[in-house]
């Protein structure tokens, strides 16, 4: 697709939500990587210790002040590690309000260095009360390679993602995947 293309499709999906909602939903109801989620054991239980160390060295290496792994399944995202009780300490929201939808779905990684321009993410509920300013996120795959969540770091203020921030978080992803999945590290 070219430039021209994408940016059209961006802007039609970003003027009408439902109609991005419809097509993330599919990928995020998928039974293969619902089963993959939920053979983690982890969607109704408390916080991770370990997942939260992740989640704080993550945010150390990057030198930004917010971190958190999470799970995603069909409705909802679940926080099972994070550097700080961040607002009220919500664990779990709305997956329409989750911003790792874009990664878990893409199976790639989200970057944001300014999400108040962002056609995906300007008019995000999070975006507009001045909590997520830049977004980093990686997905965190399970050993069939589903995306059943992702590690993500974000600032309040943009933020130029370098390339060796980029690789660290991926390094943690692969950790944080690890520690869900009982894989050795």
């Amino acid at each position: 697709m070219d430039d021209a293309a994408s940016h059209l499709l961006i802007q039609q999906l970003s003027a009408n939500p439902d109609a991005l909602e419809q097509i993330i939903q599919p990928s995020l109801s998928d039974p293969a990587r619902l089963a993959a989620l939920l053979s983690t054991g982890l969607l109704d239980t408390p916080e991770s210790g370990a997942l939260d160390t992740v989640a704080l060295l993550t945010a150390e290496a990057l030198a930004t002040p917010f971190a958190a792994v999470s799970l995603l399944d069909d409705s909802r995202e679940l926080i099972i590690g994070r550097n700080v009780v961040h607002g009220d300490g919500e664990r779990v929201r709305p997956g329409k309000l989750s911003i790792s939808k874009f990664t878990v779905v893409s199976g790639i990684p989200f970057i944001v260095e300014d999400a108040a321009v962002h056609p995906l993410l300007a008019n995000h509920p999070l975006v507009l009360s001045g909590e997520v300013g830049a977004y980093a996120g990686v997905p965190i795959f399970s050993d069939d390679d589903d995306a059943v969540g992702s590690l993500f770091s974000w600032d309040t203020r943009p933020l130029n993602w370098s390339g060796g921030q980029i690789l660290v978080l991926q390094d943690m992803a692969d950790l944080a995947s690890a520690k869900i999945f009982h894989r050795p590290i």
